[in-house]
């Protein structure tokens, strides 16, 4: 009888440990298919290349500002990593002669290697320098004139004082582009009017509240328009300037325009 009561306790033991098992078992299950459920685009995350980035990068390696706009926008990826090896691209000889031709608006991107390191008043033209990006862009449509690139615009911007403390002054888009041999001047906010300026040959910069551009503040070049929308140059994001933007999408975020022409 002793003997049979150590094999029923030991079997009511194994019996126990079995349904723990298996509880925890069902738990892991349940909790996964929630954290699918709820969160794909943390799983997402976890196994991309800025995620893997970000958890092993040593702070004092790379500005603040860089590490925040990468966890923002992943296009910005190549142009974060290779901070430490920013030298190789500062001061640099620039060509952009086959990328663009009169009439056209190309797409420049603020955090471009050959340029996103350079100074733009006390920071980098890759985190701060949207409006002489975009003011580039629209010197080169309306000039053709390939010398100009993003560096010299900033260098221009700072050395005439349209560069402040809270970023590129709105001058720069009416005195500053009359100094480049271009006119400037402020839009109401209307579609129509949009449509006049950009069917008359001139581009529109537009300063832009926090929604689907920015968080903060920033400057686009708004270059055309079809039946599905205005066609955007966002000197930010390459996603954004491959969509097409219905004019009740960005009036609700824009706060200035300007229209840039000969």
């Amino acid at each position: 009888k002793s003997r049979g009561r150590k094999v029923s306790r030991r079997r009511r033991a194994l019996l126990r440990k079995r349904r723990r098992i298996c509880m925890g078992i069902a738990l892991l299950l349940v909790c996964g298919v929630w954290f699918s459920v709820k969160s794909p685009d943390l799983l997402q995350m976890g196994g991309s290349r800025v995620h893997q980035f970000l958890s092993s990068v040593r702070g004092e390696e790379y500005p603040k500002e860089l590490l925040e706009m990468l966890e923002k926008n992943e296009e910005a990826y190549d142009f974060v990593t290779n901070y430490p090896e920013r030298e190789t691209y500062l001061e640099k000889e620039i060509d952009i002669s086959g990328i663009c031709k009169k009439g056209e608006a190309p797409l420049l991107l603020q955090w471009d290697l050959r340029w996103g390191y350079d100074n733009y008043g006390d920071s980098m033209i890759g985190i701060a320098g949207c409006g002489p990006t975009c003011m580039t862009m629209a010197y080169l449509c309306l000039t053709g004139d390939t010398s100009m690139n993003p560096r010299k615009m900033a260098d221009y911007a700072t050395e005439k004082g349209y560069h402040t403390e809270v970023g590129t002054s709105w001058s720069f888009f009416t005195q500053g582009a009359s100094n480049l041999g271009l006119s400037g001047q402020e839009l109401p906010l209307s579609e129509s009017a949009m449509k006049q300026a950009l069917d008359q040959g001139s581009v529109i910069i537009s300063s832009m509240r926090p929604g689907d551009f920015t968080t903060t503040g920033h400057f686009i070049l708004i270059r055309g328009y079809d039946e599905k929308g205005f066609l955007v140059n966002d000197p930010n994001s390459r996603k954004n300037s491959e969509k097409q933007w219905d004019y009740e999408t960005l009036s609700g975020q824009i706060k200035g325009l300007w229209e840039i022409g000969t």
